[in-house]
């Protein structure tokens, strides 16, 4: 009897240590990106831009990567070169033109287009300034 209930025990310890492991995963997916609506004022970079960089641009734009030079894996190094994104003008913005899928700029993200909803919101971003917030 005490055998079993050493091993409920046990197994009811791994089960819960199972469930908290899986509700720590905070990472975020495309359809958690898909579901994301962009406000049409006061964009917020970590609420809004970041998961969207985060999901759709992260991958091939990051510290160890950083296709075309570019990082996307932070505000800082987002924000670091003025003709990527230039806060307070979105119609001057590389990567305004690289979403929205304006020639000569290679489109991006290459594979999907961004939603309508998220390119709208990430221009709104930087015209608001493109602030850390």
């Amino acid at each position: 009897m005490k055998r079993q209930l050493v091993k409920y025990f046990i197994f009811i310890s791994l089960a819960f240590v199972i469930l908290i492991a899986q509700s720590c995963d905070d990472s975020l997916t495309s359809s958690d990106i898909d579901n994301l609506v962009m406000p049409d004022s006061n964009v917020s970079y970590k609420i809004h831009v970041a998961p969207v960089f985060e999901v759709k641009c992260v991958p091939c734009h990051n510290s160890q990567t950083s296709e075309a030079g570019l990082d996307l894996s932070s505000w800082v190094n987002a924000t670091r070169d003025p003709t990527i994104i230039f806060p307070g003008s979105d119609s001057t913005s590389i990567l305004v033109f690289t979403i929205e899928r304006i020639p000569p700029y290679a489109p991006m993200p290459p594979s999907e287009w961004l939603q309508r909803n998220h390119i709208n919101g990430i221009r709104t971003w930087i015209r608001e300034g493109a602030q850390n917030n």
